[in-house]
């Protein structure tokens, strides 16, 4: 009897501690932010500069992934900046965008981001000729 009673007691505070210790993983959004390890060349920490037209490939890596997951990638400016499925960023206008990739498929969500500075092509010194026949 002793045993039995034993036997149920910790399995209640089995349960107890159990469900705090879940109850306390990741915050009120049910997210952890920079689960996920965000990298590519070009980009240094989490920001990126680009000029219009150029490209940038990101890759990411979470190590939380449970079987089914995926990845999902947005700007929050695409008249900035562009991204696929696949993680390539393309600067299509001057500004700013913030690059956000998620994981998809588990009822945890991770995600992590980057900014990407776009600016205008750069003028080349030295490229072409310059007209100065009005110049004073």
């Amino acid at each position: 009897m002793k045993k039995n009673i034993f036997s149920i007691l910790m399995m209640a505070v089995a349960l107890v501690v159990g469900t705090t210790a879940l109850s306390s993983c990741g915050n009120e959004d049910n997210y952890w932010s920079e689960a996920i390890n965000v990298w590519g060349d070009g980009l240094q920490g989490h920001e990126a500069y680009l000029e219009i037209g150029q490209t940038l490939q990101l890759k990411a890596e979470n190590g939380f992934m449970i079987p089914g997951t995926g990845f999902e990638w947005e700007s929050s400016d695409t008249s900035v900046a562009t991204v696929t499925a696949n993680g390539l960023i393309t600067a299509v206008g001057p500004g700013t965008a913030v690059i956000t990739v998620y994981t998809t498929g588990d009822p945890v969500i991770n995600q992590n981001h980057v900014t990407i500075y776009v600016g205008n092509q750069t003028m080349g010194i030295g490229s072409g000729s310059v007209d100065q026949s009005n110049a004073e």
